[in-house]
């Protein structure tokens, strides 16, 4: 009998939670618990105008191979993409001390906008206008399987829920034209290694105080 992580199955499940599963007992959904991780979204900016612009197999194709890239620089950084929204996704990264959390979700942060800003996505359609803007944060999130049960059946889910996600939500929606952004306690663990441009404290839509938010640069040795 093939295992799970061969079955087509487990390509449309992320890597870490197919390993989290391989470590369950009879395949028991693992529980949620109380964890420090870093959580990072990315959302390809105009995808509407995209849309327009492009025929829908080259828009496909095009999210295809930035997408695929950009995994790659998630999973190379350590990270894991638990969620896929259509024009963007979100990324964990846990299992480790919250700022190598933070410090691995800037690295994969980096290296996705490097992609997106120095690279033709599509050879044949080199005018086409691409940005990808990005949120950053971290602290104490509820980590594990969320199950939806219905009378159709149950789903599950693995994600990262509260506000740590919230925020990193929201830094990406604030994000303009390719900029990538992080809330003031990823700034403190981040601000030895990378430049940091501060936008002083947002207003954030259902979050009861203004955030902190910085703009991630590169890094002081890269001056």
């Amino acid at each position: 009998m093939a295992s799970l992580s061969d079955t087509l199955a487990s390509r449309f499940v992320a890597r870490g939670v197919l390993q989290r599963l391989a470590q369950c007992p009879d395949r028991v959904s693992p529980g949620k618990h109380v964890a420090e991780v870093a959580v990072l979204f990315v959302d390809v900016q105009g995808c509407s105008v995209l849309c327009e612009i492009l025929s829908p197999p080259d828009m496909n194709h095009l999210l295809e191979v930035a997408f695929g890239c950009f995994f790659d620089c998630v999973h190379e950084a350590g990270g894991d993409v638990n969620e896929i929204m259509g024009d963007g996704f979100m990324a964990l990264f846990e299992g480790r001390p919250l700022k190598e959390s933070i410090h691995a979700a800037a690295q994969a942060a980096l290296a996705i906008h490097q992609y997106a800003t120095t690279r033709p996505l599509i050879a044949s359609l080199p005018e086409v206008p691409f940005a990808v803007n990005i949120g950053l944060h971290g602290g104490s999130a509820f980590v594990g399987v969320t199950r939806f049960s219905g009378r159709t059946g149950e789903r599950w889910t693995y994600t990262a829920s509260g506000p740590v996600t919230n925020i990193a939500a929201r830094l990406c929606a604030l994000a303009q034209d390719g900029a990538m952004l992080v809330s003031g306690l990823a700034a403190t663990y981040l601000a030895d290694v990378y430049c940091l441009e501060p936008m002083g404290a947002q207003p954030m839509r259902n979050i009861g105080q203004p955030i902190e938010v910085y703009t991630l640069r590169q890094k002081h040795t890269e001056l």
